[in-house]
């Protein structure tokens, strides 16, 4: 009787194990779908809704969350995951500090973002995200850029598209999405229509990027034609890096020289006239938008020299403004700002030479991981590779295009630049990993 019952229990526990495994594998998949919409949705609404970043960004700490409890992965974390969760996490613990005094705290509230976003970047570099989802996300969220921009400028009759931020903010993130899409469509070896409406939809969000009066946007644009170029030119696809470079330089002659002309050609004009007047009277004439990015720069470099290492704080760094401004030694506007309009200068004089370094390592350490070579490139099967140069290509324009932003703004002062950033080098990284481990994503790509 024993030897029965055994045997019933081991049949019973093994039939359950056995059909209740499909229904497992069922959830599984829609859980792992869930990450792809999500990782969709993020570039997709991410300037056409209020805060649209942060629906996709929101659903994929908590899939993560979940991921970690229900959903674990057998992969272990590999190292360039772990070096960018350690950039992560410690650019979270620098902005909460305030560096006015020892220990002093400035917003543990961005520390718990990009805590969540280091958690989402470990958890889908093991589960991966399908390709699919990260360029239709790009492309539509390019559209739905131009969309919002359409809409403000014809509907609204506004002077300057700014979508749901500032347009400084607007213009910076569209023009990455743009040049994004036309990226992956002139790289990815496409087939013809998939490539062209690629290619309509990234000239949208740059067309949506000229509508935003954004010259800060509009100088990256050589630098990141140039490191397209470079990147494909390196890895072998030569021709492709010329029709590349070539491609997208006569996608912006176009936009240029058709809808944007006119407006591109008064901002240029207006730049160098403010230029000029700064330099030849820079209390008068340090009102205006050029001129005031001019005085905040003499005034943070002025203040660097005198406390190079430690920097002056959050609160010291407005006080010795003030106290500037009250000594006649500089221009009254700069008082309307709290950052120096120059994301190098802002960190250095408020965060001191730790800030600085720690900042060019934000920038420098995806770069290095996310740059295509040919070693990293033959991980993948011989006819993905250039779909994982268009993505690792795409992933790498991310940090070096925020580094272009911050010449002239401060792009992590305001939450759409930290959350765009940091989930979406999540995002990135959790396609370039489903490309080159066997896992869930790489059979759907």
């Amino acid at each position: 009787d024993h030897l029965l019952t055994a045997k019933l229990t081991n049949f019973i526990t093994v039939y359950l194990q056995t059909s209740a495994k499909p229904s497992q594998q069922k959830v599984a998949r829609g859980f792992y779908l869930a990450l792809d919409a999500s990782s969709f949705t993020f570039f997709a609404l991410s300037l056409c809704l209020p805060s649209g970043y942060s629906y996709g960004s929101t659903a994929l700490a908590l899939l993560s969350i979940v991921g970690c409890a229900v959903f674990r992965s057998k992969l272990p974390t590999g190292q360039d995951t772990r070096i960018l969760m350690g950039i992560i996490l410690v650019l979270g613990l620098l902005w909460s500090r305030s560096f006015d005094r020892q220990f002093s705290i400035a917003d543990w509230e961005f520390g718990a973002r990009y805590a969540l976003a280091a958690l989402s970047l470990c958890y889908i570099s093991k589960t991966g995200i399908r390709l699919s989802a990260i360029v239709w996300g790009l492309a539509c969220g390019a559209l739905g850029a131009l969309a919002i921009a359409a809409y403000q400028t014809e509907v609204l009759k506004m002077a300057r598209v700014s979508g749901f931020t500032n347009a400084i903010q607007y213009g910076g993130i569209a023009m990455y999405l743009g040049f994004a899409t036309i990226t992956i469509a002139i790289l990815g070896r496409w087939g013809k229509w998939q490539a062209a409406v690629l290619g309509l939809l990234g000239a949208c969000g740059i067309l949506a990027s000229f509508l935003s009066d954004s010259r800060g946007s509009w100088v990256v644009t050589p630098l990141l034609i140039a490191a397209i170029w470079l990147m494909a030119w390196l890895n072998g696809f030569k021709k492709l890096a010329s029709i590349a470079a070539a491609g997208i330089i006569v996608a912006l002659g176009v936009l240029v020289a058709v809808p944007a002309y006119n407006k591109l050609e008064q901002r240029a004009q207006a730049a160098s006239q403010e230029v000029s007047e700064y330099l030849q009277d820079p209390q008068k004439y340090a009102v205006t938008s050029v001129g005031q990015r001019l005085e905040h720069w003499r005034l943070a470099i002025h203040l660097i020299e005198q406390h190079p290492i430690s920097g002056w704080g959050l609160v010291g760094y407005p006080a010795a403004k003030q106290q500037m401004v009250e000594q006649g030694l500089a221009h009254p506007s700069v008082l309307e700002y709290g950052h120096a309009h120059n994301e190098i200068l802002d960190m250095w004089v408020k965060r001191g030479l730790l800030g600085l370094v720690l900042l060019l390592l934000f920038y420098a350490v995806p770069a290095i991981i996310f740059w295509p070579t040919r070693k990293r490139l033959n991980r993948v099967p011989e006819e993905m590779r250039p779909k994982a140069l268009a993505l690792r290509t795409t992933a790498t324009l991310l940090p070096l295009a925020y580094f272009g932003f911050g010449w002239t703004q401060v792009f992590f002062a305001h939450n759409s630049g930290n959350m765009f950033y940091i989930f979406g080098l999540a995002v990135l990284w959790g396609g370039i990993c489903g490309l080159q481990h066997p896992g869930r994503s790489v059979t759907d790509q």
